[in-house]
């Protein structure tokens, strides 16, 4: 007989929530896989199954039982365990106790120079059939699962219904029961297409199985793979391209088991609407795939993926173009209302709005963000006035039917009526470009505009949070301030703006009304954003040692410290970047026993070692050369031209006593160190990085 098998479980449910299923999916793996490890009983590989109605794994290659297990444990020393007459002492009786046997059933080893008792046992491995139901029962309670209901009389939890258990081992039914199930070898295919029960004999046959007599695609990425193939393949007989996201894709996959695309379409009237209210239409709250053109236009077509091979597909067809036509109706009736008035007679009503009740209405944050726009347009290079227009009208759509409908198209309908009410173009693009990146990674504001408005509005909320003091705790960010952190930073950094972000905080904070003292905060909120460089570059894999170096100089540029992390990151390829960062951590603990205040100017008459003087020399002939590449932000240069210091430096630690008793030389050494010390501090505290 094999020592290993094939092992199937199946938990069959009414319809899992799509969102959720493929974590469950996995994780049900994991957690499985997780358990049979911890139960010593190894396997070869494993594979999981999910539709909206099954969770499945195959477990490849499973022991059939646990292999024996060879105890032995030392117990006292041969001579504390017997006295003098050779009868047990408390010692040893006290050891067979702990070992649940007699005295007599212990053993001397004899075969090493510390005789002392010994236990032995071999204990026999247990079948898996016999460990399955500990194991399955204990994978199903460590799920994840939101919001278990029950739905018999048991006491049994889950995300959904339980409706079937399938468990068999090679061919063998396992018995267990679970959720009120006794399992078996019977599965179940498509609700409509096969509903009768399906024998499953063996691990192996249960996808073709299931595919075949079930009407059911298993396998989550063969049936991505195949609405994939349906979809581009209607598309292009209507010379179209599919809008999706990979959330969408998977949240489709995971609705259907036997997926059929159909092509459906509506009144090109609605083409009128913003087409990202249409996609968002289509896309949330119907699972449809939109169709554009070739130059990234709305079609009046859409695809529906149907969980139905239907003989009537034209019934199916009508019956969704059905449902999304009032949907639309409505977008078109609130688009045409929002029409007839323009952004900017929506401002006052801002007052009536509430921001944050200690920082006022919406519309002070308004006039807040103009005076922030006003000041930041100079280092954006944008135009001042577009930017603090823009600022004027950024929070208007608020108030608009459309995005109290569609909360998502915030700034897009803005920058729609913009449009309609003819102000400049630049101006109606910032108003929507205000609010990218609309998540990590997305995309950033383009235009000059759209980036002013987008960081001024979020260095108001930041400088104003905290001035009330409600800064993020933990993991409670309400405000999401964590997130508008990185987004200043990306757009700072990733645009190349020459911003200085402390000193535009301290603007920012000068207007809040001064019963708020927010300039007191300035530091603070400083802090908070630059702490979110450490993981930003940790995403981008920076060593944390390169990211610290940097920041320990407390620059307060994004955009230079970027640049400085890359001239680091650059320099430490260098043939000479670790002696001399071993050279720098020395000078550092040095300096760090020395009053810097206190350290004078450099005095070449008291040098007394050659070293010294090559070491002056080669700092003289480099300063006025770095000083300039630093000027120019050209660390990366600066960096390449102070490796060259290696070789004197190493020389001078060689040659010289730095604290020597003589005052003067010892304070004349301290002051050479701290000219080089002060020459790399303009990139970063190299004492920091490790070897």
């Amino acid at each position: 007989m094999s020592g290993k098998k094939d092992l199937l479980i199946e938990v069959g449910t009414e319809d899992l929530p799509a969102r959720l299923l493929q974590k469950l999916s996995n994780e049900f793996g994991e957690l499985l896989c997780a358990q049979f490890t911890a139960a010593k009983l190894t396997f070869s590989a494993h594979k999981t199954f999910c539709t909206p109605r099954r969770l499945a794994v195959i477990i490849e290659g499973l022991d059939r039982k646990q292999q024996d297990q060879h105890i032995e444990r030392k117990g006292p020393n041969a001579i504390a365990a017997f006295d003098k007459n050779g009868e047990p002492t408390q010692a040893a009786l006290g050891f067979a106790r702990s070992c649940g046997i007699e005295i007599d059933q212990l053993v001397v080893d004899k075969t090493s120079n510390n005789p002392r008792l010994i236990f032995r046992e071999v204990r026999a491995g247990l079948n898996t059939v016999d460990l399955l139901p500990e194991i399955l029962e204990t994978t199903i309670n460590k799920l994840s699962a939101p919001k278990r209901m029950r739905w018999n009389e048991t006491t049994a939890e889950f995300i959904r219904p339980v409706r079937w258990l399938l468990v068999i081992f090679g061919e063998e039914t396992v018995a267990t029961t679970l959720f009120g199930h006794d399992a078996n070898n019977i599965t179940y295919g498509h609700r409509f297409h096969s509903p009768k029960q399906i024998v499953v004999k063996h691990a192996s046959a249960y996808k073709e199985l299931l595919e075949v007599k079930g009407h059911v695609l298993a396998d989550f990425e063969a049936r991505q793979k195949n609405i994939l193939e349906q979809v581009y393949k209607l598309a292009a007989s209507a010379k179209g391209k599919p809008s999706y996201t990979q959330d969408l894709l998977d949240e489709i996959t995971n609705l259907v088991e036997w997926p059929n695309a159909l092509l459906g379409g509506f009144d090109k009237k609605f083409l009128e609407i913003n087409k990202q209210v249409l996609i968002n239409t289509m896309q949330d709250n119907q699972k449809y795939i939109p169709l554009l053109d070739d130059k990234g236009e709305l079609l009046s077509q859409f695809i529906i993926i149907s969980n139905i091979d239907s003989t009537s597909p034209e019934a199916v067809k009508q019956g969704n173009q059905k449902v999304i036509t009032p949907r639309f109706e409505d977008a078109m009736f609130f688009w045409q209302r929002d029409k007839n008035q323009t952004l900017e007679s929506k401002l006052e009503k801002l007052k009536n709005v509430v921001f944050e009740k200690q920082l006022g209405s919406l519309h002070d944050k308004t006039l807040r963000i103009r005076e922030l726009a006003k000041y930041l347009s100079a280092y954006t290079n944008a135009d001042s006035d577009h930017s603090q227009r823009a600022a004027t009208l950024s929070k208007c759509d608020l108030l608009t039917e459309m995005v109290g409908e569609f909360p998502k198209l915030q700034g897009i309908v803005g920058h729609d009526l913009a449009s309609h009410d003819a102000e400049d173009k630049e101006v109606g693009l910032a108003i929507e470009e205000q609010y990218l990146p609309r998540q990590a990674g997305g995309d950033l504001p383009t235009s000059a505009a759209g980036q002013t408005l987008a960081l001024a509005d979020r260095i108001d909320s930041l400088v104003g949070i905290f001035a009330i003091g409600k800064k993020p705790t933990g993991i409670k960010d309400p405000y999401g301030l964590r997130r508008a952190s990185l987004a200043l930073l990306r757009i700072i950094i990733e645009t190349r703006l020459d911003i200085d972000l402390q000193a535009t905080l301290k603007h920012a904070a000068t207007l809040f009304p001064k019963s708020l003292n927010a300039d007191s905060v300035v530091d603070e909120v400083f802090d908070y954003i630059i702490e979110r460089l450490h993981a930003y570059f940790a995403d981008r894999n920076i060593a944390p040692d390169v990211i610290d170096s940097v920041l320990a100089t407390r620059p307060t540029k994004p955009n230079d410290i970027a640049i400085r992390i890359e001239a680091v990151c650059s320099f430490r390829k260098l043939p000479n970047a670790h002696s001399l960062a071993v050279a720098n951590k020395r000078i550092r603990n040095i300096l760090k026993k020395t009053d810097r205040n206190n350290i004078g100017q450099v005095q070449k008459e008291l040098f007394k070692e050659n070293a010294e003087s090559v070491l002056h020399i080669a700092i003289e002939e480099l300063s006025s050369d770095v000083e300039s590449l630093f000027q120019q932000r050209d660390y990366a240069q600066a960096l390449n031209k102070l490796a060259d210091l290696r070789q004197p430096v190493d020389t001078f630690f060689d040659d010289v006593m730095v604290m020597d008793k003589d005052e003067a030389l010892k304070n004349n050494r301290i002051a050479l160190l701290a000219k080089i010390d002060s020459l790399f501090m303009h990139v970063a505290d190299f004492s920091r990085l490790q070897s």
